[in-house]
């Protein structure tokens, strides 16, 4: 068995009995305790589980499920909205932009509607419901559909971003932190907001401060993925320390 193999399943027994200690995981695998802590190592590393002495337990589902848009939406609603204006303002006339379907890029979008001159690229339906009968021009990126969500993703969604370009990329996050780096509850974010990041010249975060230090199931990438993130002010000092330690720019909303 693989190493990747064996710690997919050694996941699937966390989570399916809550915990599992490093003596029964060598027995069950047949390999030793020394290869079995590697493998807890990498799960932590990667936000998975959390170790404990002896083994580990699973994950709290409030640190990596993922709410329906609607109810994310109703969080921290004023600052998101901050935000969103903020974002807006950063917008040049004549630029493609793209941006994920969470909702501060809702938000974002809202703000955007009497904009003209502009391309804005998404695979979020809320957020193209937002600007449809704009002057925007709109690029909905298709695939299977996430109810929970209202994102579009598979393989041929990642494809298709890997065939445009664009001046900015609109990032939402779920969570971050100086040791972790970038964090998402949807493990389908992943390979979607790296293919964005990668499409795009400019790579703009968008959290609000709650979300620092937090944990969540699956690793984007490091915070140096950013070019700058906008956050509602004051900004707390850790924050700002974290984002200038990897030479990315801190804009208050």
């Amino acid at each position: 068995m693989l190493p990747f193999e064996r710690r997919q399943q050694i996941l699937a027994e966390i989570n399916t009995h809550g915990s599992a200690s490093v003596r029964d995981l060598a027995q069950r695998f047949g390999v030793s305790v020394v290869t079995i802590r590697r493998d807890l190592d990498d799960l932590e590393r990667r936000g998975l589980i959390i170790k404990t002495h002896g083994g580990a337990v699973q994950l709290k589902r409030e640190t990596h499920a993922e709410l329906r848009l609607t109810e994310r939406e109703a969080q921290h609603r004023t600052e998101k909205d901050r935000i969103g204006a903020k974002a807006a303002e950063l917008v040049q006339p004549g630029q493609t932009i793209i941006m994920d379907e969470g909702s501060t890029c809702l938000a974002i979008a809202r703000h955007l509607r009497n904009y003209s001159n502009l391309t804005v690229i998404t695979n979020g339906l809320r957020v193209a419901a937002e600007l449809l009968g704009t002057g925007i021009d709109l690029i909905v990126v298709g695939g299977v559909c996430n109810h929970e969500s209202a994102m579009l993703y598979g393989p041929e969604t990642e494809k298709t971003y890997t065939s445009l370009r664009a001046d900015l990329y609109f990032m939402g996050i779920d969570a971050f932190s100086a040791e972790d780096g970038i964090m998402d509850a949807n493990f389908l974010q992943v390979g979607l907001k790296t293919v964005k990041a990668r499409s795009s010249r400019q790579v703009i975060g968008v959290a609000h401060g709650a979300k620092f230090g937090r944990r969540a199931i699956a690793r984007v990438g490091p915070l140096t993925m950013l070019d700058a993130l906008i956050t509602e002010g004051p900004a707390s000092p850790e924050l700002k320390e974290a984002l200038a330690a990897s030479g990315i720019e801190c804009i208050e909303a």
